[in-house]
């Protein structure tokens, strides 16, 4: 069997210049950083001889590795001070691998869906990165690279000031869902605010909890691209969305 090769660069201001041709394509995505390698395959079919006919290497940013990957959430963030909003923002999350494994389990292995999702915020003080490896097993636990901020009260739970909020998701819309209900977070002292983070299960409802076992769920992170000032009086207003 013999191929014909023909190799292609393309540097990032033309990514997207992949040339498809006859046959049955095929992506091969590897990298590691910000940068990632897609090799792009087309093989075609001529008098019983499969020739491959292309082959096209393109870097492309992370960004553009989580398009092509589809499924994502971002939160929108609202901080307000004595009744005036001071900065307000959008940024993607990074889903975690236990939550990825989840939605696995539930949608092809009959594992049993966790029923309420909450919001989280991760304290500056302390702060490493949040990573897809992490659990929800190692939240406030020593040795994690991140742990809760819990100065605040829950508004909507009668300013409880032992829970987090729920996440009130919507019945999906547009292949997305998301919270139409602000979660609000009241706080009760200064301190910095690093990042979110979203986790389901039993217990998942009281702050610091970081109950080990399956029915725990830590679904997704974000580190903000500049961590937030507060101080008491201080308002966070979140809105969560996932989806494609």
């Amino acid at each position: 069997m013999r191929f014909d090769v023909m190799r292609h660069r393309y540097e990032r201001h033309n990514p997207f210049k992949l040339v498809s041709l006859a046959g049955t394509p095929g992506i091969c995505v590897s990298g590691a950083g910000s940068a990632f390698h897609i090799t792009y395959f087309v093989w075609s079919k001529m008098k019983s001889r499969i020739t491959l006919r292309e082959r096209v290497a393109a870097t492309l940013d992370r960004r553009l590795v989580t398009a092509l990957a589809g499924f994502h959430g971002r939160f929108t963030v609202r901080h307000g001070r004595v009744g005036r909003i001071i900065q307000e923002f959008t940024i993607p999350n990074m889903i975690t691998n236990e939550g990825k494994n989840h939605i696995l389990d539930v949608q092809f292995h009959g594992t049993t869906p966790i029923g309420s999702w909450y919001l989280g915020l991760i304290d500056g003080g302390g702060f490493t990165a949040v990573a897809a490896t992490d659990i929800y097993d190692n939240i406030d636990q020593a040795g994690n690279a991140w742990d809760e901020f819990t100065d605040y009260t829950d508004r909507n739970n009668s300013d409880n000031a032992a829970t987090r909020p729920v996440w009130p998701e919507n019945v999906a819309s547009g292949q997305a869902i998301a919270n139409v209900t602000l979660a609000i977070y009241d706080f009760t002292g200064a301190g910095t605010v690093q990042g979110l983070f979203v986790a389901g299960g039993t217990n998942a409802a009281t702050k610091g909890d970081h109950t080990a076992g399956t029915a725990h769920k830590l679904w997704a992170a974000t580190e903000f691209t500049s961590p937030i000032s507060v101080v008491g009086g201080d308002d966070l207003s979140v809105i969560y969305s996932v989806g494609w």
